[in-house]
């Protein structure tokens, strides 16, 4: 079972990753939170590779018509586009699926990046905690409903994929013990009054968690006559632009500065692990899988255990319920293109 070992984290930080080198000359990805970070430097690596089509997301649409000129100066690409997409908002979500099938787009691979991190509860537009909709809720729902293009252009030969970028910290969650006994998992999780500075704490590692769970489920639902691969990532602690809003404090800042100083990856050679999954060959091997330095690894000991394989399954069908009230589509995309557990 995974743990996170002092040791190994320091070994893999200071790791050397591929690069990726596949021919996706005939290839369409969408990443989504380009603008910044892990997305625009994994955006960077694909626009080197020339795909037949790359389209990016930012959170609105003078951040995406930037992210195409960083993009070019970097490398030069015309078949590029970008879409406003904000996580914050189901509606948001659901008016760039339904651009995405407007515009005639296709997809062969999908790298769900975008995420947040922050100790303050707040709620979004659609009244769920911000981590929870914004990491998991928001990033669920665009895998689902994406699911039925994915599938589409998808062969035997080469399989679609779908990578959602989750991390190591998924290993120090430890808000979830005991959830078993909830009356609903997802609605504790949301509650203020469950809500305390220390669940707060725990919050993005927690979202982390559910990511790697979401991956787990979803795999375990795919036909094996359906071949799209599904995985989770892990980047590593990397010089990005996640912490930025935990460093108001300036002693906090002083700290996360001082940590980056000594153990962060850069931006790019952690947007690396988004860019492999999504591009080279192998992708059934990584299906289902939690990936760290490109390669499959062990999820926590609570994900493979008892008590979390049965969470697991009820975050899943609590999910699908909570997302089937956002867009009817839900539900019918699960009967149709996936299987019972």
């Amino acid at each position: 079972m995974g743990k996170f070992i002092v040791s190994e984290f320091l070994c893999e930080q200071r790791q050397e990753l591929p690069v990726a080198s596949a021919d996706i000359s005939e290839k369409s990805i969408l990443v989504v939170g380009a603008n910044v970070g892990l997305g625009f430097e994994a955006s960077v690596h694909l626009a080197q590779l020339r795909p037949k089509h790359l389209l990016v997301t930012a959170r609105d649409v003078a951040k995406c018509q930037q992210t195409i000129i960083d993009i070019q100066q970097r490398a030069s690409i015309s078949a590029i586009d970008a879409q406003p997409l904000e996580l914050g908002s189901f509606k948001s979500v659901v008016q760039f699926v339904n651009q995405f099938e407007e515009d005639g787009f296709q997809v062969n691979a999908l790298i769900a990046n975008a995420g947040m991190q922050t100790t303050r509860y707040s709620k979004t537009v659609d009244g769920w905690e911000t981590t929870l909709q914004v990491n998991y809720l928001s990033t669920a729902l665009l895998s689902i409903l994406m699911l039925p293009h994915l599938i589409e252009t998808s062969t035997p030969q080469s399989a679609s994929r779908l990578v959602i970028v989750s991390s190591e910290l998924h290993y120090l969650a430890n808000k979830l013990s005991g959830a078993g006994r909830w009356p609903s998992i997802l609605e504790k999780l949301d509650d203020l009054d469950y809500c305390t500075s220390s669940v707060m704490s725990d919050r993005y590692n927690l979202s982390k968690l559910l990511e790697v769970m979401f991956v787990r489920e979803l795999s375990s639902r795919l036909p094996a006559s359906t071949p799209v691969a599904v995985s989770a990532v892990n980047p590593g602690f990397c010089h990005s632009r996640l912490t930025r809003s935990t460093e108001t404090n300036p002693f906090m800042r002083l700290g996360v500065a001082t940590m980056k100083t000594l153990l962060a990856r850069t931006t790019e050679m952690g947007s690396r692990t988004l860019v492999h999954p999504a591009v080279e060959p192998g992708e059934i091997g990584r299906h289902g899988r939690y990936l760290s330095c490109c390669e499959p690894k062990e999820e926590s000991d609570y994900v493979l255990s008892t008590e979390g394989r049965e969470v697991s399954r009820r975050v899943w069908l609590e999910t699908i319920d909570v997302l089937n009230k956002v867009d009817s589509r839900v539900q019918r995309i699960v009967d149709e293109h996936l299987r019972a557990r």
